[in-house]
C-alpha cells in the first residue's frame, strides 16, 4: 500500500527484491534416554524425565554424574596367585555411550534421565508413558535421533522391543527424527530382534550389530571384588592369600570401614528416601506448618528431627548395626552433643513463651552428654511425643510465638543436615579411600588384581558410537552422505564377527525387510560401520538411512521457513515467493551434491498454484498446497566390477 505523501520533500522507500531464505535445521542432535547416577541441576532429582541439552561430557558429569560402579562376578587367579581374568557385567550404559558419542565426533545432545541407578525400575514404564522418557520429547523440537543405551537392561517380557516400538511411533508421528537401535548382546544375528520389533514406521528406524568391546577406566575398589576371588574353583578371601600379619590387619580394617560406610550410606538413604533429601523433607514439613500453623504441624517438624537423632544414636552404639570406626563414632557423637543438643536447648529457651511445657516435659533436654539407648527410651517413650506433650493447645492462638521458633529450627536443621551429609557421609567415603590407598601401597597382590581388572575389556551397545558417527558425517560431508564405511573410534573392536552368509542375512531380510547394519573389522583398516539401511530395507523409497534423514532435514527446514506465510493471501504473489524460496534452497543442496542430476530441473521440482496443485475449492478452504520432488542421491551399496578375457589383437 503506497504511503500518502503530504509534505514536500524527498522520501526513501526500500523495496525487497530477494525471496526469503530457508535455513537448514540441525540434523544430528541425539536424545539419549536411560539411567544416570543422578539428575540434579538446582535440587536433587529435578532433571528426572526432563530433556536437558548438553554440549560436552563435562557438562553431563556435572548434571548426571558418572558411570555405575563395576559389577564383578569373578576374579580368577592362577596357582602362583597371578591375575588371570575377571568376569564383569556392566549394569548401566548411558555414561559409556556418551563417551563413545563424543569420541566419534558428537556435539550437542539431549539427556533424558529415566531414573537413577539406585531407583532404576528396569521396566518399559521407565522409558515410555505419560511424562516419562520418550513421551517427554514430544514437545521438544530439536532432537533428531533417539538413542536408548540402557534398554538392554529391560528383561521383563517384551519390554526391550516395546521401547523401540514406542520410539518408532513417535518418529512416525513427528516426522523429524529417527530411532537408532542396537540389538541385544546375545542376539547379534538379529533373529529375536526381527520377531520382537513390529512393522509400523520402519522407515524411521535403523539397527546396528554387534555390541562393541571397550576398555574404559574403571573406578574399582576392594568392595567390588572382595567376595569373588577364586583360584580354580576354590573361593578365597584376600586375607587368605598372604602370610603377612600386618597386611591381614590392613585388610580387616579395610573390610570394617567398608561395612561402616555402607551403614552410613544406608542410614542416609533411609532418612532421605529415594524421592526427597533430608532438607527437602524438612522443607515439606515446614510448608505444612506455615499453611495451617497448628501444634500438630509443628510437632511434625520436631518428630522429624527426633527421627534423625534416633538414626544417629543407633549408629553411635545403641543398636546391633552400630559403627565400629572410632572416627565416625566421634563425629556422630559430636553431632548429637552439639547440634541436636543445641536445638533442644533453644526449645527450652522458648519454654515460657510456650506455656512451660517443653522444659517440664523432660529435663534431660538440658543435659550436656549424648543420651544413651535407655535415655532415648526415656525421652521418646514407645514412640514420638504427641502434640500435647510438647506444644500446648493454647499455642493455636499464638501463631506469632510459634513463628519465632521456626527460623531457629530451620537454621539448626541446616546445621544438622550439613554435618550429617558433608561431615559424616563425606568422612566415611574419605576413610574408605584412605584404606584403599594404604593397602594398594602395602600389598602387591592387591595392586595386581586392580591392574588386571582395569585391563579387562567390557562390552557396550554400539548406538552411542553410531550417533557420534552420524554427527561427524553430517558435519564433514552432509546428511545426504550415508554414515557407513566410517571408522569407529575409541573401541577395541566388535564383540562378534560374521560369515559372508550371515552378513547377507543381516543386510537383506526377505520376510519383513528389517535390514540390520553390521559393524565389521577389516585387516589394516580397523573397525568400520558397514551398513546404511533403515529397518525398511526392502522399500525402494526409504531403504537408506541417508535418504530418510535427508528428507527429514528438508521437510523440517521447509516447514519452519513457510510458517511465515500462514494467513498470507493465497494468491500468485505468495506462490511465487514460496516457490522461489524453496527452489533456491534446493539449488544450494544440489550444488553441494545432495541431489542427483546434471541440471537443477533434473534434480528437483517445486510446484504450487491454481491448476497445478490446488483447485478453486482448496483456495476457498484456505489450503495452499506445495508439491516438492527431489532426486536424492543414494549410496553405491554394491560396486560391481565386471571382468572378461579379451582376445589378443597383435
Amino acid at each position: 500500500m503506497a504511503t500518502a505523501y503530504k509534505t514536500p520533500g524527498v522520501y526513501i522507500e526500500e523495496i525487497p527484491k530477494f525471496p526469503p531464505s530457508i535455513a537448514p535445521v540441525e540434523t544430528a542432535i541425539p536424545a539419549f534416554i536411560g539411567y544416570t547416577e543422578k539428575a540434579d541441576k538446582i535440587k536433587p532429582g529435578d532433571l528426572l524425565n526432563v530433556p536437558t541439552k548438553i554440549g560436552s561430557i563435562a557438562e553431563y558429569e556435572a548434571y548426571f554424574g558418572f558411570g555405575a560402579e563395576p559389577a564383578i562376578a569373578k576374579v580368577s587367579l592362577d596357582d602362583n596367585k597371578n591375575f588371570e581374568s575377571a568376569d564383569m557385567n556392566n549394569r548401566f550404559f548411558m555414561y559409556e555411550s556418551l563417551r563413545l558419542f563424543y569420541t566419534n565426533g558428537g556435539g550437542d545432545c539431549f539427556i533424558v534421565s529415566t531414573g537413577t541407578y539406585e531407583a532404576a525400575g528396569k521396566i518399559v514404564g521407565d522409558f515410555t508413558g505419560t511424562g516419562k522418557g520418550i513421551d517427554t520429547l514430544n514437545k521438544v523440537d530439536e532432537p533428531t535421533i533417539l538413542v536408548f543405551p540402557d534398554n538392554s537392561l529391560l528383561t521383563t517380557g517384551n519390554d526391550f522391543y516395546g521401547v523401540y516400538d514406542a520410539a518408532l511411533q513417535q518418529c512416525g508421528k513427528l516426522m523429524d527424527r529417527v530411532g537408532l537401535f542396537h540389538l541385544k548382546e546375545d542376539d547379534p544375528k538379529g533373529t529375536e530382534f526381527r520377531s520382537g520389533v513390529g512393522i509400523k514406521d520402519l522407515k524411521y528406524g535403523a539397527a546396528y550389530t554387534p555390541w562393541i568391546t571397550v576398555n574404559f577406566p574403571k573406578n574399582v575398589k576392594f568392595r567390588h571384588f572382595k567376595n569373588v576371588i577364586f583360584k580354580g574353583s576354590t573361593h578365597f578371601d584376600l586375607a587368605d592369600l598372604t602370610d603377612d600379619a600386618a597386611i591381614k590387619v590392613l585388610i580387616d580394617d579395610f573390610e570394617q570401614v567398608i561395612d561402616d560406610v555402607d551403614k552410613v550410606v544406608s542410614a542416609n538413604a533411609t532418612l532421605a528416601n529415594p524421592a526427597q533429601t533430608l532438607r527437602e523433607r524438612f522443607t515439606s514439613l515446614e510448608g505444612g506448618y506455615l499453611e495451617n500453623k497448628t501444634p500438630a504441624n509443628f510437632m511434625q517438624l520436631i518428630n522429624f528431627l527426633f527421627s534423625v537423632a534416633r538414626s544417629i544414636d543407633v549408629l553411635v552404639g545403641a543398636g546391633s548395626n552400630a559403627l565400629e570406626n572410632a572416627d565416625l563414632q566421634t563425629g556422630l557423637q559430636n553431632l548429637i552433643a552439639s547440634t541436636l543438643k543445641g536445638f533442644y536447648s533453644e526449645l527450652i529457651a522458648y519454654d515460657k513463651e510456650l506455656d512451660g511445657e517443653i522444659g517440664t516435659y523432660n529435663p534431660q533436654f538440658q543435659t550436656g552428654t549424648p543420651p544413651s539407648a535407655a535415655e532415648w527410651d526415656d525421652i521418646f517413650g514407645a514412640g514420638a511425643p504427641g502434640a500435647s506433650s510438647v506444644i500446648p493447645g493454647s499455642a493455636t492462638t499464638n501463631a506469632a510465638k510459634m513463628d519465632s521458633v521456626l527460623p531457629l529450627a530451620r537454621a539448626l536443621f541446616d546445621s544438622i543436615n550439613n554435618a550429617w551429609l558433608s561431615g559424616i557421609v563425606g568422612t566415611a567415603h574419605i576413610l574408605e579411600n584412605q584404606k584403599h590407598d594404604g593397602l594398594l601401597n602395602a600389598y602387591p597382590l592387591y595392586k595386581t588384581i586392580l591392574t588386571g581388572i582395569q585391563n579387562t575389556n567390557t562390552s557396550v551397545p554400539p548406538s552411542g558410537a553410531i550417533a557420534g558417527i552420524y554427527a561427524f558425517v553430517d558435519r564433514t560431508r552432509g546428511v545426504w552422505k550415508a554414515p557407513a564405511n566410517v571408522s569407529v573410534s575409541g573401541i577395541i573392536g566388535p564383540k562378534d564377527s560374521f560369515t559372508a552368509s550371515e552378513l547377507d542375512a543381516l543386510n537383506i531380510d526377505v520376510n519383513s525387510g528389517k535390514s540390520i547394519n553390521a559393524i565389521r573389522f577389516f585387516t589394516g583398516k580397523g573397525t568400520l560401520v558397514f551398513g546404511a539401511r533403515t529397518l525398511a530395507g526392502n522399500d525402494n523409497e526409504w531403504r537408506y538411512v541417508s535418504v530418510r534423514r535427508f528428507f527429514n532435514m528438508v521437510e523440517e527446514s521447509t516447514k519452519k521457513a513457510t510458517e511465515q506465510f500462514v494467513f498470507e493471501p493465497n494468491d500468485a504473489n505468495t506462490w511465487v515467493k514460496v516457490q522461489a524460496m524453496i527452489e533456491n534452497f534446493l539449488t544450494v543442496l544440489w550444488r553441494q551434491g545432495a541431489l542427483q542430476g546434471i541440471k537443477p530441473e533434473h534434480a528437483f521440482y517445486v510446484a504450487v498454484g491454481l491448476g497445478k496443485t490446488m483447485t478453486p475449492l482448496d483456495i476457498l478452504e484456505g489450503r495452499m498446497i506445495i508439491e516438492i520432488g527431489m532426486a536424492a542421491v543414494r549410496p553405491a551399496e554394491f560396486i560391481i566390477l565386471r571382468f572378461s578375457h579379451k582376445m589378443p589383437e597383435s
